[in-house]
């Protein structure tokens, strides 16, 4: 996987959690949705942190970073996926949608904004 999100109750306290215990580095950005918190963990894995919505219990979602969003969308649709979320815009960052295959966990597929690679 290309990036790994989770969901909290509690962002700050996760942060601080991984920050302490496994040396994860943060840097906040505001959404439109409220603030995330971005990171890059030692050996390269990034991803990010993002407060729950009303009624969803703290899990982790895996993002993969596709070239074309909308080609994409048709891919996992024409195989058999369910479409859990439609796609979503973050001007300035790229675009995502959610996704479940058969049988499968919710996953992600993110296209960056032109200019953005997604490496800092």
């Amino acid at each position: 996987m290309e990036f790994v999100e989770f969901s909290s109750d509690d962002p700050g306290e996760t942060r601080r959690f991984l920050e302490r215990v496994f040396g994860w580095r943060f840097q906040s950005r505001a959404l439109p949705q409220g603030e995330y918190l971005a990171y890059e963990a030692p050996g390269g894995g990034r991803g990010g942190i993002r407060p729950t919505r009303p009624s969803e219990p703290p899990s982790s979602l895996s993002y993969v970073r596709v070239a074309d969003l909308d080609r994409a969308l048709e891919q996992v649709s024409r195989a058999g996926a369910k479409i859990v979320l439609p796609p979503v815009d973050l001007p300035g960052m790229g675009c995502f949608f959610w996704f479940q295959p058969p049988g499968g966990p919710v996953l992600a597929c993110w296209q960056d904004a032109p200019g953005e690679s997604g490496e800092e």
